[in-house]
C-alpha cells in the first residue's frame, strides 16, 4: 500500500474510534446556560431582603371564624426563584402560592385559598433583628381581606 493511502486509512480508523468512544447510552443532564451577561446583578438591599425572607414564618391570620395559626415557608425553587408555601389551621384549604415577586421589602404573590384566588401583600420589618424579624400583610380575596402577622422562626 502506498504511503498516502496508508495515511488516509490511518486517519479514517482514528476518527472512527474517536466517534465510537463519544457515543453511549446515558443522556447528559441539560443545565441552564448561565453567564454573567444573562442577567443583571441583584440590588444589595433586595439581596438582603431575599435572604431575610428565606426560612419559616409563624403567626396568625384573622379569618371570619376568628384568628387562625399560619405558617409561611420561603425557599428557592430548583431554578433559583423565590417560592412560598402557606399553611393554616383555618377551615379553608390552602392551595399553591404562585407569581411571587419581591420588590424592596415588599413581597407579593397570588394565593389559592379554598375556591378563591387571593392576592397577598406583605412587608418585611426588622428582617435582620434577633431573634426574628416580622412579616405583616393582607390576603385580599373576593369575600374580604384577612390580615396576618408572622415572626421568623428560629432555625
Amino acid at each position: 500500500m502506498s504511503r498516502p493511502a496508508c495515511l488516509v486509512a490511518s486517519l479514517f480508523v482514528a476518527s472512527s474510534v474517536a466517534v465510537f468512544a463519544q457515543s453511549h447510552d446515558q443522556p447528559h443532564p441539560q443545565g441552564r446556560h448561565h453567564d454573567q451577561t444573562s442577567h443583571h446583578p441583584i440590588d444589595q438591599q433586595l439581596h438582603a431582603a431575599l435572604h431575610g425572607l428565606l426560612g419559616t414564618w409563624t403567626g396568625s391570620i384573622a379569618s371570619d371564624s376568628g384568628p387562625a395559626n399560619m405558617r409561611l415557608t420561603a425557599t428557592n425553587d430548583v431554578d433559583g426563584r423565590l417560592a412560598l408555601k402557606l399553611a393554616s389551621d383555618s377551615s379553608l384549604p390552602v392551595g399553591a402560592a404562585r407569581d411571587v415577586v419581591l420588590t424592596g421589602n415588599t413581597v407579593r404573590w397570588t394565593q389559592a385559598l379554598g375556591e378563591e384566588v387571593c392576592t397577598a401583600t406583605a412587608s418585611l420589618k426588622d428582617v435582620n433583628a434577633k431573634p426574628s424579624g416580622r412579616l405583616k400583610g393582607i390576603l385580599a380575596c373576593d369575600k374580604g381581606k384577612m390580615a396576618f402577622a408572622l415572626e421568623k422562626a428560629n432555625e
